[in-house]
């Protein structure tokens, strides 16, 4: 296997023994507990000899790196809260959050084992939602494109199985509150979800009766929101211009089907 350092320095830092230095509260103790399960192969193995040999210089962390951090731990500290929000984790929950990290982050092995140690971990721990919502949105307040990509992956494990149960609900409105998303967010989401709406228009958060004038300005505030140049300006971690990508491409492909629908130029 192939590690890409770029995503996952941090965690060799950590391991490192630089663990001190990662931020505290929720994350930091979320981190540290499934760092010590995490599969070390034998290119992290050499990574972290180095950084313990006597004379060797102490890792510190790049804004980049913390951000990849809080990314990890929060994003899926929160997907293991929703999923176990009714009381049990369905296999349908779970294949949600594994294409999510498979199709979408494309984390490699190891990033995904640690990735799944997180939300294990996250489903049974002392910590709230909201206070993995509070440190996300902390971190990311200014980047309202990766606060709206998060509800959205929430929405799809809340609503896996077909339903959102009142407790998987409630998350869903704190996220709201603690995310700072539109309100209208969670009806355009419940929209894409149910079988008598439109995808393409739900994509766009329209509806079917929405007008020509309103579809165009739609499609251009959501492509300026998700294009990969700007998202690449905000040194977003790198997993996230992945995502975005995909987002950009669905985007384009509801318009395409709107347009075509509609006759328009």
């Amino acid at each position: 296997m192939v590690i890409d350092f770029k995503v996952m320095s941090w965690i060799g830092k950590i391991l490192g023994g630089s663990v001190g230095m990662m931020m505290g509260g929720p994350v930091g103790a979320l981190i540290g507990g499934a760092i010590g399960h995490l599969f070390v192969d034998s290119r992290m193995e050499e990574a972290v000899a180095e950084q313990r040999r006597p004379g060797s210089r102490r890792a510190t962390f790049s804004n980049q790196e913390q951000k990849q951090a809080v990314f990890f731990a929060s994003v899926f500290a929160m997907l293991g809260k929703m999923a176990k929000a009714d009381g049990n984790v369905t296999q349908a929950e779970i294949r949600v959050v594994e294409a999510f990290m498979r199709d979408h982050l494309r984390l490699d092995k190891q990033a995904r084992m640690f990735a799944t140690n997180i939300f294990n971990r996250s489903k049974d721990d002392a910590y709230p939602f909201t206070q993995y919502a509070s440190e996300f949105a902390r971190h990311f307040h200014g980047d309202s494109n990766m606060r709206m990509v998060l509800f959205e992956i929430l929405f799809q494990v809340a609503a896996a199985d077909g339903s959102l149960h009142r407790t998987e609900e409630h998350l869903l409105r704190q996220a709201i509150q603690y995310l700072n998303t539109p309100p209208h967010l969670f009806d355009e989401l419940k929209a894409r979800l149910a079988p008598s709406a439109d995808p393409a228009y739900a994509i766009l958060g329209l509806t079917p009766d929405a007008t020509d004038a309103e579809v165009k300005k739609a499609f251009r505030a959501k492509v300026m929101e998700f294009h990969p140049d700007k998202i690449v300006s905000k040194g977003l971690p790198e997993e996230f211009l992945t995502f975005a990508e995909e987002k950009f491409k669905e985007i384009n492909a509801a318009y395409d089907k709107i347009k075509k629908a509609r006759g328009l130029s």
